[in-house]
């Protein structure tokens, strides 16, 4: 009974964990893509002069990419169902290779705060979208 309730308690804090991780990456996202539609991003190195129009394609690729996070999340979490942050955090994991092969296609040198902004974005959906497939949801205590 007791190391039920062990486990129980260790479920609900991973779970908890991995809702806080991911709402902090979508958080991010949205800081990211709109300080970087601004012109004014910390985040990214500030190359306009080499990527010139493409530059903007990369912002408007941010914005696009928010609002569909912002569609996918919001159906998810009023379905619960979650297979659909499953497959986002795929293709933003496959997002990340294809800029990379991207500039290396065209030789543009791509700014590796791309790679490492969607890196933990695909993780932080895989991860949150895996612990609430896979892990037993909570009980209320009576």
């Amino acid at each position: 009974m007791q190391q039920n309730i062990s486990v129980g308690k260790s479920v609900n804090l991973l779970r908890w964990i991995s809702v806080l991780n991911f709402n902090a990456a979508l958080l991010f996202l949205l800081y990211v893509s709109l300080t970087s539609f601004q012109g004014e991003s910390q985040f990214f190195a500030d190359e306009s002069e080499l990527y010139g129009p493409m530059m903007g394609n990369f912002r408007l690729m941010l914005i696009y990419l928010c609002v569909t996070e912002i569609a996918v999340y919001s159906y998810c979490r009023l379905t619960q169902q979650f297979q659909g942050i499953l497959i986002m955090g795929i293709f933003v994991l496959l997002l990340m290779v294809s800029i990379d092969f991207y500039g290396f296609i065209n030789q543009v040198p791509v700014d590796d705060n791309y790679s490492c902004l969607f890196l933990y974005l695909g993780l932080s959906h895989l991860c949150y979208a895996g612990i609430q497939l896979k892990l037993p949801k909570p009980h209320p205590q009576q």
